[in-house]
């Protein structure tokens, strides 16, 4: 009964994720969002997915900053990939010492639909 539900569930969230075609050109634009949850000091996100498949993701708390510069793409028509190809110590180590840090790797970012996004607890809303 319990793989049952199981298989359900997944299924349903499956064929939700299906239903509706997201493309690059439909999910370009500015999303913004802000966390509460972790502590008294907000941290906001900035997130641009430009037309060309670049992007730029900012994480801002206080004083610190979190930068991904790359290129984004869609995954299984659910997830956006973003794969950051900055290093801002190799580049530029005064720019990595103001800065505070940044992503390196890449960054899986849930599309709830075309105008919302899911990074960890902060929900995204195209500005």
């Amino acid at each position: 009964m319990k793989n049952i539900i199981v298989y359900l569930i997944s299924t349903t969230l499956l064929a939700s994720c299906k239903a509706q075609q997201f493309d690059i050109p439909s999910m370009s634009g500015r999303y913004v969002g802000v966390d509460r949850a972790k502590n008294t000091l907000s941290t906001s996100i900035r997130l641009e997915l430009n037309k060309d498949s670049t992007c730029l993701f900012e994480r801002s708390m206080d004083l610190s900053k979190n930068i991904c510069q790359g290129k984004w793409g869609i995954v299984n028509n659910c997830v956006i990939n973003i794969t950051c190809n900055n290093n801002p110590i190799l580049s530029d180590i005064e720019k990595a010492l103001q800065c505070g840090d940044y992503i390196e790797d890449s960054l899986q970012i849930k599309i709830l639909d075309k105008d919302k996004l899911k990074i960890g607890n902060v929900i995204l809303k195209r500005k």
